[in-house]
């Protein structure tokens, strides 16, 4: 069964619709018959706070996520283990989104984004690590594969991160 979006058309979003997400983002959207999601992010939009206003509007408790685009002043982390800290980097100015592969998972109940990726900058020289902040610098075109089983995040003590408890 096809879901009615806000105009009583396909459930998608555009300009002049209330589409779900945090308000005053212009993202574009569209959910497929059988959950999917795609999503367009617009420059200037925070795309951790986008992604994660999106996934609890719709109520959803865990999805694959896959993207390209470009990122404006992204913050990156690499987790260090031994001392059980993110090294953290702003790469300043506008990055080409080489990929970006994740999850979204429920941390104290709420969606939580946890994202990899990998960028280029005006010499092709590659930056990777962990998503920790970033605003859309031109476009961002998501796919959103949701999953009906909650992935909740709980602490590992071992780890030093919350982490997967599928099925819990």
């Amino acid at each position: 069964m096809r879901s009615e979006g806000a105009t009583g058309g396909p459930s998608s979003g555009g300009p002049g619709l209330d589409p779900p997400g945090p308000k005053g983002t212009i993202m574009k959207w569209h959910r497929e018959t059988d959950g999917r999601i795609l999503l367009n992010l617009d420059r200037g939009e925070d795309l951790r706070s986008t992604v994660e206003g999106l996934a609890a509007d719709w109520g959803l408790v865990s999805a694959r996520i896959s993207a390209i685009g470009a990122l404006e002043d992204p913050e990156l982390g690499c987790w260090d283990a031994q001392a059980r800290l993110y090294h953290k980097q702003v790469f300043p100015g506008l990055w080409e989104m080489l990929s970006l592969n994740g999850n979204l998972s429920l941390l104290e109940g709420r969606p939580f984004l946890h994202a990899h990726v990998t960028l280029s900058g005006h010499d092709f020289a590659v930056k990777g690590g962990h998503l920790l902040e970033a605003r859309v610098g031109v476009v961002v075109e998501a796919f959103i594969d949701p999953y009906p089983t909650a992935l909740p995040r709980r602490m590992c003590q071992e780890v030093g991160l919350p982490r997967w408890e599928p099925g819990q």
